[in-house]
């Protein structure tokens, strides 16, 4: 608590402070009270309220069950989201092969687990971007965002032939291949 006492005269006065916010990171109501007295001994109360903001994104951790996905695995994306106020949403958006899919979930408290259990469809080389939103009571809004590569697993086929199937000493041998 600071106070700040002023003594005036006269039947009017303009007065001022400069305060320096301190202590009140955010989301915290600072009361700003003035009283006046007269020579009457009549007092005269003014109170403002002034709320310092929450301007800080929730945090968004996220995670998969699998890191290089072949086509048909199954793959989790799970999040833990925190926020020191309040949380409201959560969203997770992916691209699979040129789909666009949206989960949405309304969520409360401080703390938040979400998951979405997709199967991989597209094949090797095709890239997913996994995306995680998160969205607290005062509109900061956070995301995480990961790309999956589908793993390439097959093996290459490879023929070969030999232009002879008996050679003798002294016989040109042509071995070809065909990847």
């Amino acid at each position: 608590v600071t106070y700040a006492n002023y003594t005036i005269s006269g039947t009017s006065a303009s007065i001022h402070n400069i305060t320096a916010i301190t202590g009140c990171v955010e989301t915290c109501v600072i009361n700003f009270t003035m009283y006046a007295t007269d020579t009457n001994n009549n007092v005269k109360q003014n109170s403002t309220l002034l709320v310092v903001a929450d301007v800080t994104r929730p945090v968004v951790n996220t995670t998969f069950n699998v890191t290089s996905p072949v086509q048909n695995d199954v793959i989790n994306f799970s999040g833990n989201i925190t926020d020191g106020v309040g949380l409201v949403s959560a969203n997770i958006t992916y691209n699979l092969s040129g789909a666009v899919t949206y989960a949405n979930y309304t969520i409360s408290g401080t703390r938040a687990s979400i998951h979405n259990i997709t199967t991989i469809t597209c094949g090797a080389g095709c890239v997913i971007n996994f995306t995680m939103y998160a969205t607290d009571v005062n509109n900061n809004v956070k995301q995480n965002s990961t790309l999956i590569v589908v793993a390439d697993r097959t093996a290459p086929v490879v023929n070969t032939s030999f232009n002879v199937t008996s050679p003798v000493q002294n016989d040109v041998i042509n071995f070809s291949g065909n990847i």
